[in-house]
């Protein structure tokens, strides 16, 4: 052991760094854009000229008034409903007291696909996937799927 403690002190001082060589002193990294990547803003490396003065994406235009109204006068104003959904094949389908109802956004044709009578009401209607079958709730806790296309 003498002899590796030895060789450890005879390194000459030639190979010693030098003394105003810092060993723990730190740069600044910076990436492509020009701000660091330690970062944690994303508009870091910008002037903030720059980001004043960027284009302007055009904002899209919303009508003020609607261009088609539908009436549903016994639509219950309840949160825990679900009374209205749209299907894939673009028809809506409420759910109005004790019927529903499916209107055809491409033809503009109501059309009413059930009524459960007065005894009960709809309480949810939901389409399936592919927009054909329409599953009907009700305030009994009964669950009706039908299909739209054969009525």
């Amino acid at each position: 052991m003498d002899s590796i403690g030895s060789v450890e002190k005879s390194i000459p001082l030639s190979l010693a760094p030098p003394s105003s060589y810092n060993v723990l002193k730190f740069r600044r990294i910076e990436n492509q854009i020009g701000h660091s990547p330690f970062s944690l803003s994303p508009f870091a490396g910008f002037d903030e000229d720059d980001l004043l003065t960027a284009p302007y994406k055009q904002q899209r235009k919303i009508p003020k008034v609607p261009f088609k109204v539908l009436d549903a006068p016994a639509l219950q104003d309840d949160f825990y409903l679900n009374l209205v959904d749209w299907s894939d094949q673009n028809v809506l389908a409420v759910g109005l007291g004790s019927c529903v109802y499916l209107w055809s956004a491409s033809s503009s044709r109501v059309t009413k696909l059930y009524d459960l009578g007065q005894n009960d009401c709809v309480t949810s209607v939901q389409w399936s996937n592919r927009g054909t079958h329409l599953a009907v709730g009700t305030n009994s806790g009964l669950l009706q799927l039908w299909d739209t296309t054969k009525s």
